[in-house]
């Protein structure tokens, strides 16, 4: 519940994480090691969002993952969820 599907990467320099609606997380791991600062959408950054969403693109394509909505994969693969909609967690 409030949970939102998103892939990322990481390199040595930077993290950067998209959901379904698009970009959501860039940080800069060298200068902000504790990722407090999100740099998604900074203009003067636009060309190293773009090389890094690339970079996920084609790491989705190696591995074939295709980053669907959850119900898609609750569906595919049988979980049970709760009411919420949530696959419930079990240790």
């Amino acid at each position: 519940m409030g949970g939102r599907e998103c892939r990322g990467v990481r390199t040595v320099r930077y993290t950067y994480v998209r959901d379904l609606a698009g970009p959501w997380l860039l940080f800069d791991n060298k200068k902000d090691p504790f990722q407090i600062k999100n740099l998604v959408g900074l203009p003067q950054l636009a060309g190293l969002q773009r090389k890094m969403d690339d970079l996920l693109n084609r790491k989705l394509r190696e591995t074939h993952d295709k980053f669907l909505p959850a119900a898609a994969y609750i569906q595919k693969w049988g979980y049970q969820v709760d009411d919420t909609g949530t696959v419930r967690y079990a240790p």
